[in-house]
């Protein structure tokens, strides 16, 4: 009993240790993963700062490495406390690293991560992932953490970005049968004020609210040829969420438009998809509901099947269907699917 009364009594200095290293951490809202002109690894973290106002403030930390592991390891070391992955919300990979690097074991390493939040955002970045954080606040007096997470969600429920989580990436870079899109982000510099550039390049904090589309009027498609940082209107927010990046064999081989990646999403939630096989012949398939909107639209889909062969993308996971024809995975691949996509035919039709 005496044991027992004396551990009791030491429990409440236990607890507000435990309570103390919980506040003495770092907290990450947003992550951002860069290659330098020497090809070096940046990373960047942005987090809120410890100050006793009400309105949220937010630094940037970054630091550099010959590998993403080496940065991690280096901005561990730079921080007074321990980095705490559990509320990041937004994960972005500039564009010439996603376009040079694979995908894969970048992502898989941040998900590995003790502490890493695997529903996180990926975004592929129009330019340096860096230059986002750095013009990115939260709209109406929100936090950081509370926008993005509206943001996100809306744009991914309403079919204006595709579902590219952490471990959806993941997950999906694993299969080699098809390919994937991720969201796409950029900062528009019409609406960057000239002293507000120049700030940028000597500091790595600061910056304006974020950029979120309008709400949609109708289940019609955008216009055409909208893209992120590149959209025609007047704002304070320069950073815009629109199109998607195409996933090639691991890495990011072009962008989708945001009318382009709206009917691709569409086509995938709403439309059959089937291969036919005929010798040396390769039919890919789109089969829409009778009553579909998407039937007035049968050019455009053509158009987006013209542009994702090209880009060598299979985002509509046409491979994944045609795998499952075959008896093993070795006349999977002797078949070839991956070479024979680029100039198969497309037909679309009603069921």
């Amino acid at each position: 009993m005496k044991k027992l009364f004396l551990l009791l009594c030491f429990c409440p200095f236990f607890t507000s240790c435990s309570l103390v290293t919980l506040e003495r951490q770092i907290y990450p809202i947003c992550l951002s993963v860069d290659a330098t002109e020497d090809g070096q690894f940046q990373l960047a973290l942005q987090a809120p700062r410890s100050s006793g106002s009400d309105d949220a403030a937010y630094d940037i930390i970054s630091a550099t490495g010959e590998t993403l592991e080496d940065a991690l390891r280096v901005l561990s070391a730079s921080t007074p406390y321990p980095l705490n992955f559990s509320q990041i919300r937004l994960c972005i990979v500039g564009y010439h690293l996603a376009a040079t690097t694979p995908l894969r074991p970048l992502l898989r390493l941040l998900m590995e991560q003790p502490t890493m939040r695997p529903t996180a955002y990926v975004s592929i970045a129009m330019g340096r992932a860096l230059d986002v954080l750095q013009n990115q606040q939260p709209d109406f007096g929100m936090r950081l953490s509370t926008h993005l997470n509206l943001l996100l969600d809306r744009l991914q429920q309403e079919r204006l970005l595709p579902d590219s989580t952490l471990s959806a990436c993941v997950r999906e870079l694993s299969d080699g049968r098809c390919d994937l899109l991720i969201g796409l982000c950029a900062v528009n510099r019409t609406l960057v004020p000239e002293e507000e550039n120049v700030k940028k390049e000597n500091t790595p904090s600061g910056g304006q609210p974020a950029f979120a589309l309008g709400e949609p009027w109708s289940d019609e498609l955008l216009p055409e040829n909208m893209l992120a940082g590149t959209i025609s209107h007047t704002s304070p927010n320069p950073v815009e969420y629109l199109g998607a990046a195409a996933v090639s064999e691991g890495r990011v081989s072009g962008v989708l438009t945001a009318d382009e990646t709206q009917l691709a999403l569409r086509l995938l939630a709403d439309g059959k998809r089937r291969v036919a096989r005929n010798g040396e012949s390769l039919q890919l398939q789109i089969l829409l509901p009778q009553d579909s909107g998407l039937l007035q639209d049968i050019p455009r889909i053509h158009d987006l099947m013209t542009r994702l062969q090209m880009l060598d993308s299979d985002a509509l996971f046409f491979g994944g269907i045609a795998a499952m024809t075959f008896r093993t995975n070795a006349e999977w691949e002797a078949y070839g699917f991956r070479g024979r996509y680029r100039n198969a035919d497309i037909a679309v039709g009603w069921e």
